[in-house]
């Protein structure tokens, strides 16, 4: 019964849920409201078991003195956010949104400007003119960063239309085949489910 059970309601979940698609009325409306609202749910109970998650992983660290005093840091920053915003709520002007913006905002900003770096040397180690495809891939790409700045508009007033037109055309296109992709694997993987044939959330 501890997989008959999960395939059951993994049907059951599948056709209701498939169903509004094609019988519209306040029956299922309701249970679009359900549904959402269960997503909600799962997504607390989620954001809680990584909060547990993180805490034990940090716990291990200060006792084992493996990184303790990063992990003490980390561990007393997340109980002041919880703290204040249990206390003062979330809304603008409160010490929980004083602190997102002038010490999380920072750090992310901090982390991004960093990663910047590490994209661009990674771009001047990949993109070498060693095939065609290559040698289009580089030019494009750097037809696009002259677009975005100043110096390219200086060279040719027509580099940034060019720059657009990449990212509108070409580029466009081909975040749709993926994106494209994507969907035709996520109902592949429904259909699996529906019938259940596909066991990885029994673990199998």
């Amino acid at each position: 019964m501890k997989k008959e059970i999960p395939i059951f309601m993994g049907l059951v979940a599948g056709v209701i849920w498939y169903t509004e698609f094609f019988i519209a009325g306040l029956f299922y409306e309701n249970l679009k409201l359900f549904f959402a609202n269960g997503l909600r749910i799962g997504g607390v109970v989620g954001v809680m078991i990584s909060i547990y998650s993180v805490s034990r992983q940090m716990y291990m660290k200060i006792k084992y003195n493996n990184e303790r005093y990063y992990s003490f840091l980390r561990i007393s920053m997340i109980l002041l956010m919880l703290f204040l915003g249990a206390k003062r709520g979330m809304s603008p002007g409160t010490p929980f949104m004083s602190m997102f913006m002038n010490v999380y905002v920072p750090f992310q900003a901090t982390v991004f400007s960093l990663l910047a770096f590490y994209i661009a040397s990674a771009a001047y180690r990949s993109f070498k003119a060693k095939s065609l495809e290559s040698a289009v891939l580089l030019v494009a790409s750097v037809i696009v960063m002259m677009g975005k700045i100043p110096l390219g508009e200086a060279i040719w007033d027509k580099i940034p239309l060019f720059g657009e037109w990449i990212l509108d055309a070409p580029s466009s296109a081909g975040r749709r085949a993926i994106i494209f992709g994507g969907y035709l694997g996520s109902i592949t993987m429904f259909i699996r489910i529906f019938f259940g044939l596909e066991r990885a959330h029994l673990s199998e």
